[in-house]
């Protein structure tokens, strides 16, 4: 009896092939399929750049995570929210993920049909420029314009100075010792140890203050890892699968893991204040406040704060006790009072310095500025009160940030595999 075909991506049954096809195209991911006849039956493998993503979608929503299973899309293939949004929304219903828009606003061919095409072009996925290909110009680093897919925004003959300089870089691509495959967290403890984390497979490595590896430990290897932060006493914090883990930095061992004392809380990131309680994002629309001991002291509520639809994503806590929030719905930010009482807004979409169209990490220096990192466009620098005062970081994808008591910023350089710490200026 003749097997079923299913795709190497998202293991969905694939349609029967026509006699000698060489390839096909998934009707449930859209991905491309390359055809081989191996042991008298029929094989399919997939050299499609997206099927990775792809397949990591499904397995996201499989685990009942809609919003990360969005997230992953925006940030992998470019896209905006909406998008992002009606393409997960046709996985999750068995239909193909649809098109693509390119960043310039138009419409593109759907993922699988322009894969196809290629195919027959060219013969092979080849021409496709990896982001470490992009690295390998002679163009300098300090004047290269960033290759990554999302797209970058050049800037305007009036740019700003940059308020950080630049001081150490470390890291390369692979998975030796000081090497990264998708890091995207970065976390620095009081000791000036850097611990840098990947966003799947649970690989934590830790550097000295110089960027040497000194060793490497592993969280959850299952689940994405998908917020890392550290103390001065070198306990790291893991936010994996709604949970937030303690480890000993310095060795990997798990110290404890904080109550969820609520049936359906789930945590997606967490924020250290500087007198050892915590902030976290919790479920959906809410920030919750921690006790040392992860006990919950109070929750906020951000739709009913800002009085409009509303869902966290990232939290940072000034040394004020002043919360800050990116909304991944608004890409803006929200300025909290230590009450929870809502005070302002800043960033958002757009195209001008103050805006933040796709943020991703949010940190707050020694002076109370606000750093935003904003994919393809560096790190966004506000004041206490969300007025635009610089930049820095150039046209980079810049993922996770960590602010140590030097006002040194580090930052998870994702598609250069790669760590950079700058000095921040008065």
């Amino acid at each position: 009896m003749p097997t079923t075909l299913r795709c190497p991506a998202c293991s969905a049954p694939l349609d029967a092939p026509s006699q000698h096809a060489a390839t096909s195209r998934c009707p449930y991911c859209g991905v491309g399929v390359l055809l081989s006849e191996r042991n008298q039956g029929t094989q399919a493998a997939t050299n499609d750049p997206h099927a990775d993503t792809i397949a990591e979608v499904v397995r996201i929503l499989q685990s009942g995570h809609m919003i990360q299973a969005v997230k992953l899309y925006r940030e992998r293939f470019g896209v905006g929210l909406k998008d992002a949004k009606d393409a997960v929304d046709r996985i999750s219903a068995g239909q193909p993920a649809g098109t693509v828009p390119h960043r310039s606003g138009g419409k593109g061919l759907g993922i699988g049909c322009a894969v196809m095409i290629l195919l027959v072009v060219v013969g092979a996925l080849m021409i496709w420029r990896s982001p470490r290909a992009a690295e390998e110009t002679t163009t300098p680093p300090a004047t290269r314009e960033s290759r990554d897919p999302v797209g970058a925004v050049a800037p305007g003959p009036s740019a700003p100075p940059a308020l950080g300089d630049e001081v150490l870089r470390f890291g390369s691509e692979g998975t030796g010792a000081g090497r990264f495959t998708d890091a995207r967290g970065v976390a620095v403890d009081g000791a000036g140890r850097i611990y840098v984390a990947e966003y799947q497979g649970g690989r934590v490595q830790v550097f000295d203050s110089a960027g040497t590896f000194v060793t490497q430990w592993m969280a959850d290897p299952k689940m994405p890892l998908v917020d890392l932060e550290a103390d001065r006493g070198g306990t790291v914090y893991v936010v994996q699968y709604g949970r937030i883990r303690r480890y000993e930095g310095a060795t990997g061992t798990l110290l404890s893991e904080l109550p969820r004392p609520e049936r359906m809380t789930s945590y997606s990131d967490v924020a250290l204040a500087l007198d050892g309680t915590m902030w976290a994002v919790a479920g959906t629309s809410r920030i919750a406040h921690l006790g040392r001991d992860g006990s919950v002291r109070r929750t906020i509520d951000l739709r009913q704060a800002v009085g409009e639809d509303a869902s966290p994503e990232r939290v940072a806590v000034a040394g004020t006790g002043d919360v800050y929030v990116l909304d991944r719905w608004s890409d803006e930010v929200y300025h909290l009072a230590p009450d929870g009482r809502f005070v302002d807004r800043f960033g958002g979409s757009g195209e001008g310095p103050e805006s933040t169209p796709s943020p991703e990490g949010i940190a707050i220096d020694g002076r109370g500025r606000v750093l935003v990192s904003d994919l393809g466009r560096g790190i966004r620098v506000f004041d206490a009160a969300g007025h635009y005062v610089g930049e820095f970081g150039g046209q980079e994808v810049v993922f996770g940030l960590a602010v140590n008591d030097r006002d040194e910023v580090f930052a998870a350089y994702r598609n250069r595999h790669q760590v950079v710490k700058f000095r921040l200026k008065p």
